[in-house]
């Protein structure tokens, strides 16, 4: 009889080990770690679900609870009882391409103090949500990554609709109190439904964080948002990198009391590019359509933009208009003797881009003073330099700090990026968030989904 009962005792703490073992291995396996859960024996099969086939895990959620969720009172001397159950199916991720479902039968509370009942809960799902937190961080995490929202539904086995939902519960608040030391403005194109299609990005030109992104880059819109920023915050910015839109301009004269306003490079050698594209065009139409000039001046355009110390002179090719091998300085040779003009405007050209080039703020402002009112100087050029010369002092800002705005515009370039993946959005909320995703939130690895930090706190 003894010998009976040792045999069965230990056959028990056998299949409670077996038990254990089983439950390690569909918790390492599902990721669920939740110890209130437990499975059935029969726990997996697969079931078609409308028409895509699901993994199912069936699991059970009980516990004693140590007071009432609704009037807090202790569960002492049974206070709280069990009241049934409710079967719900909990969407926790994929497996072998199949979305897995864990079908949970949660316990139901009676608490007889205040006579109402509640569910058990578990750390796996929010309240009253079908979707674990562990899914909606994937999604997440997808977001940041230049997928589109088509491609996250597909992936995850969910709605449109929810991964809208996962995007918007991200709030990126700026902070009104702090802004950079360098303050990078610039617009780029934006939605239909925003005026002028026009929306601006302001981003810290050192780290290249984007600070936000503003719907209206017209001026009383961006005075309403600017004035956002405490005083202590606007006077933290010594330097402000634009372009030469007036609007930027006079808003950080006005409000930042401290900036220094720094034109971007890029834009002042592209005014003075277009006025040499002019020039050129001007000499090209002088001439017939069919002669050589006029072919080789619409042809070797580039060679004209280009700095002469860029310029091949030492190895030779076959090149269209050209009977014999030649090499770019030599075709430069042969297009500057066509007009006087021609060469005229460029020269001019070459020393300004050198001037720029070296940060020579001296040889700029003899520059100016030297072609200011210079009527040799071809008609093309007359509007660059009267430009050059109302913005001398941001320009000279620009030499002597060597700040661009070209943070700013590889951002824009993210931007583009974005809603080219996603065919345009609709909605300029949909776009600055998934904007911000893709630029803050930082993620080592993607499989490590435990050690990413909240999304929502990415932005603080």
């Amino acid at each position: 009889m003894s010998i009976l009962l040792y045999n069965k005792v230990d056959q028990n703490q056998i299949t409670r080990r077996i038990d254990m073992s089983t439950t390690n291995i569909i918790a390492k396996i599902t990721e669920i770690f939740d110890t209130n859960i437990e499975f059935e024996e029969n726990f997996f099969k697969t079931e078609i679900i409308r028409g895509i086939e699901h993994t199912i895990i069936k699991g059970k959620l009980t516990y004693i609870p140590s007071y009432c969720e609704h009037c807090g009172e202790e569960n002492e001397a049974y206070s709280i009882v069990k009241n049934g159950n409710q079967v719900v199916d909990i969407l926790i991720g994929q497996f072998n391409s199949k979305p897995v479902i864990l079908r949970l039968i949660k316990q139901r509370f009676y608490c007889k103090h205040c006579k109402r009942t509640f569910m058990a809960q578990t750390s796996l799902v929010e309240k009253n949500c079908s979707i674990s937190t562990k899914v909606k961080s994937c999604i997440n995490i997808e977001l940041s990554e230049n997928v589109s929202h088509k491609h996250i539904s597909a992936t995850y086995s969910v709605s449109m609709a929810t991964v809208q939902r996962v995007l918007r519960s991200n709030d990126f608040k700026t902070n009104k109190h702090w802004l950079p030391e360098v303050l990078g403005i610039d617009e780029f194109k934006s939605l239909k439904s925003v005026d002028a299609n026009m929306s601006v990005i302001i981003c810290d030109v050192q780290t290249g964080d984007i600070i936000d992104i503003i719907p209206d880059r017209r001026k009383r819109y961006l005075r309403e948002y600017l004035e956002r920023f405490s005083k202590e915050a606007r006077s933290m910015v010594k330097y402000i990198t634009t372009d030469m839109y007036q609007t930027y301009i006079d808003l950080g004269k006005e409000l930042f009391p401290n900036a220094q306003i720094v034109i971007d490079k890029f834009h002042i050698v592209q005014l003075f590019t277009r006025s040499m594209q002019k020039l050129r065009i001007n000499v090209m139409n002088d001439f017939n359509t069919r002669s050589k000039k006029y072919k080789k001046l619409k042809r070797y355009w580039k060679v004209l933009l280009k700095k002469e110390f860029n310029l091949n002179g030492v190895e030779f090719y076959k090149y269209i208009h050209y009977s014999k091998l030649t090499n770019t300085n030599e075709i430069l040779i042969d297009l500057l003797k066509i007009s006087d003009r021609l060469a005229a405007g460029h020269s001019l050209y070459q020393e300004f881009l050198y001037i720029i080039h070296s940060s020579d703020v001296k040889g700029f402002e003899n520059f100016l003073d030297k072609y200011l009112k210079n009527d040799t100087v071809p008609s093309e050029f007359k509007t660059a330099i009267n430009t050059l010369n109302e913005y001398r002092q941001e320009i000279i800002n620009a030499l002597v700090t060597g700040y661009t705005n070209a943070v700013v515009e590889g951002n824009n370039n993210l931007i583009k990026s974005i809603k080219k993946t996603a065919f345009g959005f609709r909605s300029f909320r949909n776009l600055r968030l998934r904007v911000l995703l893709r630029k803050r939130v930082c993620i080592k690895k993607k499989s490590s989904i435990e050690d990413t930090e909240c999304i929502k706190d990415a932005a603080a």
